[in-house]
């Protein structure tokens, strides 16, 4: 791994894999797997979480560092902080058939700022450290949240699907926990088949972002982790946004199997997030900036078809086209985008039709594609 010249690269300008405050030594020097899991005020779930990793394929586990991320900020309340300092120290008594580290950033002196604090920051501690002991580019690292169960299969198919498919990055299939409160039972199962509705609608567009963004269910592969910027530190969205990142380098794979569920429970901890989710839908019985009609989908379709069709000609002729055969509100967010005059500069700048339309795709990104479809639907 010392050759890595792109992971040198990394750790110098990019990681904070020196924040991490492992509660003991790590006595190996590479593992095949890494599990990240954030954890802030979850005593009554993480060790729920755990026992769920500990009947996964023991020769994988034997080869699997589990991380916990005990984290909170500053001015966290007081019962945050006795939270995770309980957490801890239960933490750190357990044993499982995996090895695993408590890094603590919680205590006194390990406190995150309050600036920084949030489950995108202790994401990418977890996995930035992890750099230092991935066997090599194909180590993988899966992201977990603290109150998720997997699947009793769940490493023995990540494990088949990225290395017998060649896979770089994935999201895996999801269903949450069932829900004694029947108004969040409802919700959360109306929410759940809207994400992956709105997904897929994406894909058959032919966009590269039809996918699911839930922290709970990324895997990739260090190469990608490295060459996409590594996690970002938003306090919220930070799953959306890693994926984006990860899409423009290489193909989201989707895992159908169903291995990851998530935590049902209305708190609303960070915005736009599941428990903003079920708030929203207890109080109003729908979900705000969510619902979308099929035109949309079939402008943006036609958007992407026409711009792959006539890649490498002027903007100019390519915008006329797309005037031709768009309703007024998607030509208006075009122009407000500049559009002909960003198609001629890919033009200039890509060497072939390949790269013009990785260069379209990067720009018509998920998160342009979303305030399209919101702008059409306002």
């Amino acid at each position: 791994m010392n050759d890595n010249i792109h992971l040198k690269k990394y750790l110098k300008k990019r990681s904070i894999h020196k924040v991490a405050k492992p509660h003991k030594q790590i006595q190996r020097n590479n593992y095949k797997f890494f599990i990240v899991i954030p954890c802030y005020n979850e005593f009554e779930y993480i060790f729920d979480t755990l026992d769920s990793l500990n009947i996964q394929n023991q020769n994988l586990l034997n080869d699997t560092l589990v991380l916990v991320i005990i984290n909170h900020s500053i001015d966290d309340a007081i019962a945050v902080k006795q939270n995770n300092s309980k957490t801890y120290s239960e933490l750190i008594k357990k044993e499982y058939i995996f090895d695993f580290i408590a890094i603590d950033c919680f205590s006194n002196k390990n406190e995150l700022p309050n600036q920084l604090a949030g489950v995108g920051y202790a994401r990418k501690i977890g996995l930035d450290f992890c750099l230092n002991y991935a066997l090599d580019d194909k180590s993988i690292f899966c992201s977990l949240d603290a109150d998720t169960l997997v699947d009793k299969n769940y490493l023995n198919i990540i494990d088949c699907q990225f290395n017998g498919n060649n896979v770089n990055a994935a999201v895996i299939n999801f269903k949450h926990q069932k829900s004694n409160n029947p108004i969040i039972e409802e919700g959360i199962r109306k929410y759940e088949l809207l994400l992956k509705s709105i997904a897929q609608k994406i894909e058959d567009t032919g966009s590269p972002y039809g996918y699911v963004s839930m922290g709970s269910t990324i895997v990739c592969n260090m190469k990608s982790y490295v060459a996409c910027g590594g996690m970002n530190t938003k306090k919220a969205t930070e799953d959306f946004y890693f994926l984006q990142s990860l899409a423009k380098y290489t193909k989201i794979e989707k895992i159908k199997d169903i291995l990851v569920f998530p935590s049902s429970r209305n708190e609303n901890r960070v915005y736009l997030g599941t428990g903003f989710r079920m708030g929203e839908y207890s109080k109003n019985k729908t979900f705000k900036n969510l619902d979308f009609n099929q035109d949309s989908y079939n402008q943006l379709s036609k958007i992407i078809k026409i711009v792959k069709k006539n890649s490498m000609k002027d903007g100019e002729v390519i915008f006329k086209e797309l005037s031709s055969q768009l309703n007024k509100k998607s030509i208006s967010f075009l122009i407000e985008k500049e559009v002909e005059s960003i198609l001629d500069k890919f033009k200039k700048n890509a060497k072939d039709i390949k790269q013009y339309n990785l260069f379209f795709n990067q720009w018509f990104d998920a998160l342009t594609i979303m305030k399209f479809l919101k702008y059409l639907n306002n």
